[in-house]
C-alpha cells in the first residue's frame, strides 16, 4: 500500500539509522577511551567494583611512595650504624695495644679522641628529612622508658569485610639511639647519676644469754654499819617489763659469802662469791660464774633467763653506796663485753639518695627460724607504693627501710634505722625470742637483676686518667660494639622488610591494574572491527532512508 500520509518505508529506514548510530557513537566512545566499561551505565557492578579497586590502588601507590620514604630513614640509619661499628672496632684494637708495656699512652688517647669525635659527627648527620634514629632528644635517661616508639608505613590493608587499613612497622628507638639528650644510648653510660649503692649486709649471730663484764679493783672492807644497795633487774625487754629485784650487800652478806668476819673483799673472785650469794638468798635467777675466766679484776655476771618474761638481759640499776669514795664493787661500769637482749641481726649502711630505674629489680633472701628461704623483690612500683608517691626517690635510710618493710611484708622481717644505718632483725611479734630463745636468722646480700652496667660514656674514655683501667674501658668499648651490631642487624633487617614491601606494593599495584582491566577495558580488535562495520551500516542505512523518501516523491508526480 503507497500513501502519501504515512511513509513506512521511510520511518522503518530511519529508525535503522537511529540504531546505527546509536551503536556507533558507543563503540566510537569505547574506541576514543579504550574502556568497555566506562560509566555506570555501561555496566553498574563491573564499574563499582573497578573504580573501588582503582582507589585501592592509588592507596597503594601512595604507601609504596610512603616506604620509600621509610626505607631512607632506615637505611641512613643502618649505613650510620654500620659506621659507628668500624669506629667502636678501632677504639677496641687500640685499646688492646694501650695495655702493651712501654706504649706512649698519650699518642694513643689522641687517637682515640679523634676516633671519639668522629662517632659524634656520624651520629648527627644520620638523620633524613629531619629524622633521626641514632640521636634521640628524650629528656630522661633511656633507661627510665620503656620503649620510645617511632614508625613507618608499611603496608594498605582491605580486610574480608571491606574494612580497610594502614599497617605500620615499628621502631623502637631505645635499641638504636647511639646519644640521647638524658643519657642512656648505645654509645653512653647506663648508671643514672644517683643509681643505688647497695652496701653488703653484716649477719651478726648471738645464741646465749644476756649478760655483761665487769671490773674490781680491790681491796674493799665493808664496816659494820656500810652497804651497798641497787636493783637487779632480769629479762627486761621491748616486749616485756622483766623482774625487779631489790639487793643489799652488807658486812654480813660479805662474811658469810667469804667466810671470814672482816669484810675484807680482795678481788674479782670475792665479788663473785659476794653477788652469787646476794643472788641466792634474793631468789633471783641470775649467776655470777658464766665466764670461766679467773682473773682476779674482772668478772661477769648473767641472766639464767628463768624469770619467764620474754627478755634475756641484766641490769643493776639505782646504786648506791656508803663505803668511802662510794664503791659499788664495779657495778657501775661495764667492760667491753655488754650483751642484752641478744638475737640475731643485720646491718647495712645506706650511703645516698636514688632514684629507683624502670628496668630495675633489687632482691634478697631471707631465712627465719629454719624456714624456706623467701625471695624478697623491689622495683620501681614497690618503691612508689610504699612510700605513697609517684617518681620512685628514695632520699633517706628511713625511705628505704619503708620499702624494704612493705616489700617484705608477711615475712616476720622487723627494720630499725640509726641515722644512715639499717638493721634487720626477725619481728619479735611473729618470731618471739632473745638470748637462747633466739630464732635462726638469715638475711642476704641485696643484688640486683643487672649484674654488670656500663659505667662511663664512649666521650669519657681516657686511658691517662686513673678512674678505670684499660681493661675496664675494653669491656666497655666491647659492650657498645655489641649492642651497636645487634642495632644494625635490627635496622638492616627493618630496610630488607621495606625493601620487600615495597617490590610487593609494585606487583599487587600491576595485578590490580590487570584486573580492572578484565573488568573494564574494550578489546580493540573488536572495537575497531564493530566500528568500521557500524560505519558502512550507517552509510547503507543513510542510503536506504534516501530511497524511502524518493518514493514519495514518485507518487507526487502523478499528481502534477
Amino acid at each position: 500500500m503507497t500513501s502519501i500520509l504515512t511513509n513506512g518505508s521511510a520511518l522503518s529506514a530511519l529508525q535503522t539509522l537511529r540504531s546505527v548510530s546509536s551503536g556507533l557513537e558507543a563503540t566510537q566512545r569505547m574506541v576514543s577511551s579504550g574502556l568497555r566499561v566506562g560509566v555506570a551505565a555501561d555496566n553498574a557492578a563491573y564499574w563499582s567494583i573497578s573504580t573501588t579497586m582503582r582507589s585501592d590502588r592509588m592507596a597503594i601507590s601512595t604507601v609504596s611512595d610512603a616506604l620509600g620514604f621509610g626505607a631512607a630513614k632506615v637505611d641512613v640509619g643502618y649505613t650510620a650504624t654500620t659506621a659507628i661499628v668500624d669506629i667502636l672496632d678501632t677504639v677496641k684494637s687500640r685499646l688492646v695495644a694501650a695495655q702493651e708495656a712501654g706504649v706512649d699512652k698519650s699518642k694513643i688517647q689522641g687517637e682515640i679522641e679523634q676516633l671519639k669525635e668522629q662517632a659524634v659527627a656520624i651520629v648527627s648527620g644520620a638523620s633524613f628529612n629531619g629524622v633521626n634514629y641514632l640521636k634521640t632528644s628524650e629528656a630522661q635517661s633511656l633507661l627510665e622508658v620503656e620503649t620510645l616508639d617511632s614508625h613507618v608505613i608499611s603496608a594498605f590493608v582491605r580486610s574480608a569485610d571491606g574494612n580497610v587499613s594502614v599497617k605500620q612497622a615499628e621502631i623502637n628507638l631505645k635499641t638504636t639511639s647511639m646519644l640521647n639528650v638524658g643519657g642512656g644510648g648505645i654509645l653512653q653510660k647506663e648508671v643514672i647519676g644517683d643509681y643505688p649503692d647497695l652496701q653488703p649486709l653484716g649477719i651478726v649471730s648471738y645464741f646465749h644469754e644476756g649478760h655483761e663484764d665487769h671490773t674490781f679493783n680491790g681491796p674493799v672492807a665493808i664496816g659494820a654499819t656500810e652497804s651497798i644497795t641497787f636493783d637487779l633487774v632480769l629479762d627486761r625487754s621491748p616486749q616485756s617489763t622483766g623482774i625487779t629485784y631489790a639487793m643489799t650487800i652488807d658486812k654480813a652478806l660479805v662474811d658469810g659469802a667469804l667466810g671470814t668476819s672482816d669484810g675484807v673483799i680482795h678481788n674479782a673472785a670475792d665479788v663473785r662469791k659476794i653477788l652469787q650469794k646476794a643472788f641466792d638468798d634474793a631468789g633471783a635467777p641470775a649467776s655470777a660464774y658464766r665466764s670461766g675466766d679467773t682473773s682476779l679484776t674482772m668478772y661477769d655476771v648473767t641472766t639464767l633467763e628463768a624469770t619467764g618474761h620474754l627478755g634475756s638481759s641484766i641490769y643493776f640499776e639505782n646504786l648506791a653506796s656508803d663505803l668511802p669514795g662510794g664503791s659499788v664493787l664495779g657495778l657501775d661500769s661495764s667492760s667491753a663485753i655488754d650483751h642484752d637482749n641478744m638475737r640475731t641481726e643485720g646491718a647495712t649502711a645506706f650511703t645516698k639518695a636514688f632514684t629507683m630505674p624502670v628496668s630495675l629489680v633489687i632482691s634478697f633472701e631471707v631465712q627465719i627460724a629454719g624456714g624456706a628461704s623467701q625471695t624478697v623483690q623491689i622495683d620501681r612500683d614497690t618503691v612508689n607504693d610504699a612510700l605513697g608517691i609517684t617518681n620512685a626517690r628514695v632520699e633517706t635510710a628511713t625511705d628505704f627501710a619503708t620499702v624494704v618493710s612493705y616489700a617484705a611484708a608477711g615475712i616476720g622481717l622487723d627494720l630499725e634505722v640509726d641515722g644512715s644505718t639499717i638493721n634487720f632483725f626477725a619481728d619479735q611479734a611473729v618470731h618471739p625470742g632473745y638470748g637462747n630463745n633466739a630464732v635462726d636468722f638469715f638475711v642476704s646480700d641485696f643484688r640486683t637483676n643487672q649484674e654488670w652496667l656500663l659505667r662511663f660514656d664512649l666521650a669519657e674514655i681516657d686511658i691517662t686518667g686513673n678512674e678505670y683501667t684499660v681493661e675496664d674501658y675494653l669491656v666497655g668499648v666491647e659492650y657498645m660494639l655489641q649492642r651497636s651490631i645487634s642495632s644494625a642487624s635490627n635496622l638492616g633487617a627493618l630496610s630488607k622488610r621495606i625493601h620487600m614491601q615495597a617490590e610487593l606494593g609494585s606487583k599487587l599495584m600491576a595485578t590490580i591494574d590487570k584486573g580492572i582491566g578484565r573488568l573494564v577495558d574494550a578489546d580493540m580488535n573488536e572495537a575497531s572491527t564493530r566500528l568500521k562495520a557500524l560505519q558502512i551500516q550507517e552509510q547503507l542505512a543513510i542510503q536506504a532512508l534516501s530511497l524511502a523518501n524518493s518514493n514519495a516523491e514518485n507518487v507526487m508526480q502523478l499528481f502534477r
